[in-house]
């Protein structure tokens, strides 16, 4: 009743017009304008500013870009303004208005968490995986309704204010020349900074959602505003983003040459979601552990190929880098080595407590199978975690002594769900209850690690009845078990404020456990550096027969038994990529700005790579591409 009494008085005082909708809704879109610059606010904390001239900028951008981000939802109401009645407009704007800068808070929120913004592929993920992926506590859901019933009561006084007095059209005139103005400005600068590699300027520009700056250096050097001596590794550096799929995929990039093998082992891969490297210890996994060392090879200085199930999930089924995802799930080609197993008739047994749907592992690494379980029942994740592991252990029961070989691969999700059944023993001090909102550079770590902890240690129960069902049915004698992660978890390691995944490319986040279990070879511990990326490769060459195939025609990673002291590696996440070197990391982002920073996070005054090494990382970028000019 509060907004329809004013809104009366509005059309008693002043006629219905076109030019007067137009007049208010722009005036409503600009009164909006100062609320998102306060909301963007909490994106600066991300922003190095060493000098006076980058602070600048900054200012400029940060007015640029959230006024813009005001004005998308405005285009769209100001061409409700051509065709809907005055009173439907309002409303209509106040509940835009109100969703457009709730979802800018949201991405604030994932920027502090994650460091990275909302895109289409955490809309998807959110959408078709469900609580498989995120998990909400209650204090999330309440103060984004509380977010949001206030916005709503910003908005409504917004409007109502407007309707009873607001400035002259004649100003909008001078407010669309001051928007433009500084839109001109911060794309000027960026395209100078651009050309000349001031990377103070361009490494801002990442942290800024749907910013997209312009670049001009083939016009700036063309017309000789720029010195084109400027550093040739700088522009190397460039080089390495700017590769682009051309017609297609050339994967492998030359036919197998395969036999079979002498024997058909089985293999069985257990793979736990979010899983830390220092998590392989027996105080938190001990039947884990003991299997380890008592049985297999323990490689203590593993890297996933990603921070997020995405990307670190690929890498370990592919062994290539994460970049390569789009074209894979365009055209649905499966691995080499799952194509291999088909070939050679293994029964294979996909169980995975997590949907296969986001991210599309139905459409990349298990393409090619049949029957799937793509979601699986269960509400908690710890309800799936046994269901799979119960349809595992029935499935060994069920098999025959004449069966055919198999693959199994089980998939745990309750260590990245935080998830234990409400009567398993926890770690304490534990935090009972998940309110990411509370997480800060001053939150103590401890109940929040225990509880992650906890789900380890349920998970490890899980895992050793897997390992003692193969024992009990002596398959072990023949049966090849790899137990690694997609990626880790950071609980603020390095003091800069990161928790979760998906955000960096810090140890925290990219080491994981790597057990393999190998018939005949004997139990042994390597410290050499070594990636998913390997073990494509060491099951075609050292298991299914395709020892006369070079690695690199499938794959970027070696052999496991094969020593090969990694130099570099490349690791992916949503958008982005690095080079991962022991001491540095060389973060590249989809705009071409780079980083350049130590393996704690602190920005780096290290030289570029070596021109090897950036060479050798652009094929293999781009080598399973077809390009035109070939």
């Amino acid at each position: 009743m509060r907004v329809i009494k004013p809104l009366s008085r509005f059309r008693a005082t002043e006629p219905d017009t076109t030019r007067r909708r137009l007049g208010w809704a722009a005036w409503f879109v600009f009164a909006n304008v100062p609320i998102a610059w306060l909301i963007a606010i909490r994106f600066l904390s991300w922003m190095s500013v060493p000098d006076v001239m980058t602070g600048l900028y900054l200012g400029l951008v940060y007015i640029a870009q959230f006024t813009l981000l005001a004005w998308l939802p405005g285009l769209f109401l100001l061409s409700l303004a051509l065709i809907v009645p005055r009173s439907c407009l309002i409303l209509i704007c106040i509940i835009v208005a109100t969703l457009a800068q709730g979802l800018l808070i949201t991405d604030t929120l994932f920027y502090s968490l994650y460091r990275y913004h909302l895109s289409g592929f955490m809309f998807e993920a959110l959408i078709k995986a469900g609580d498989h992926t995120f998990e909400f506590s209650w204090q999330i859901w309440l103060t984004a309704a509380l977010t949001l019933f206030t916005l709503l009561l910003i908005e409504a006084a917004i409007a109502i204010g407007l309707t009873r007095k607001r400035p002259r059209v004649c100003w909008l005139g001078a407010a669309f020349v001051a928007f433009f103005s500084t839109q001109l400005a911060a794309h000027s600068w960026h395209a100078w900074a651009d050309a000349t590699y001031d990377i103070r300027i361009t490494s801002l520009t990442r942290h800024v959602p749907l910013y997209y700056p312009v670049t001009a250096n083939r016009f700036l050097h063309g017309q000789g505003w720029v010195r084109a001596q400027a550093s040739r590794k700088e522009s190397r550096v460039r080089e390495l983003t700017s590769f682009r799929a051309s017609d297609g995929l050339n994967y492998p990039t030359r036919p197998l040459a395969c036999q079979p093998p002498q024997t058909r082992p089985n293999v069985l891969m257990i793979a736990v979601d979010t899983l830390r490297a220092d998590m392989l210890d027996p105080r938190w996994m001990p039947n884990v552990s003991e299997f380890a060392d008592e049985t297999s090879q323990i490689f203590t200085n593993h890297y996933s190929g990603g921070n997020s199930t995405k990307a670190g999930g690929f890498s370990l089924f592919y062994g290539l880098p994460p970049t390569y995802w789009d074209i894979f799930e365009t055209t649905q080609t499966p691995p080499a080595w799952i194509a291999r197993l088909q070939e050679l008739n293994y029964e294979i047994k996909i169980l995975s407590a997590g949907t296969l749907i986001s991210p599309a592992l139905h459409r990349t690494a298990f393409a090619s199978i049949d029957g799937i379980r793509l979601t699986p029942p269960g509400e908690e994740a710890w309800q799936r975690d046994q269901l799979i592991t119960d349809d595992w252990l029935n499935f060994t029961a069920q098999r025959g002594a004449d069966a055919e070989p198999f693959f199994g691969f089980l998939f745990y999700m309750s260590v990245h769900g935080y998830s234990v059944p409400p009567d398993f023993p926890r770690i304490e001090p534990y935090w009972e209850t998940i309110n990411h909102l509370a997480l800060d550079q001053d939150f103590d770590p401890t109940p929040y690690f225990n509880r992650y902890k906890t789900a380890t240690r349920y998970v490890d129960q899980l895992i050793g009845r897997v390992l003692n069902d193969l024992k009990q049915r002596k398959l072990l004698k023949n049966t090849i078990v790899i137990l690694t992660s997609d990626h880790g978890e950071e609980f603020n390691d390095n003091g800069k404020n990161y928790w979760g995944h998906g955000s960096n490319y810090s140890d925290a986040q990219l080491k994981v456990p790597m057990v393999l279990y190998w018939p005949g070879k004997p139990p042994s511990k390597i410290t050499r550096r070594t990636s998913h990326t390997d073990i494509p490769s060491t099951l075609m060459q050292s298991a299914l027969g395709c020892p006369r195939t070079p690695a690199r025609a499938y794959s970027i990673g070696s052999n496991l038994f094969i020593p090969d002291d990694k130099e570099w590696m490349i690791a992916g996440s949503y958008i982005d990529h690095a080079i991962v070197t022991k001491k540095h990391l060389f973060v590249t982002y989809p705009t071409g700005q780079y980083e350049i920073m130590d393996k704690s996070l602190n920005p780096s005054k290290t030289n570029f790579p070596p021109e090897t090494m950036l060479r050798d990382s652009q094929k293999a970028l781009s080598r399973f591409y077809n390009h035109r000019n070939k």
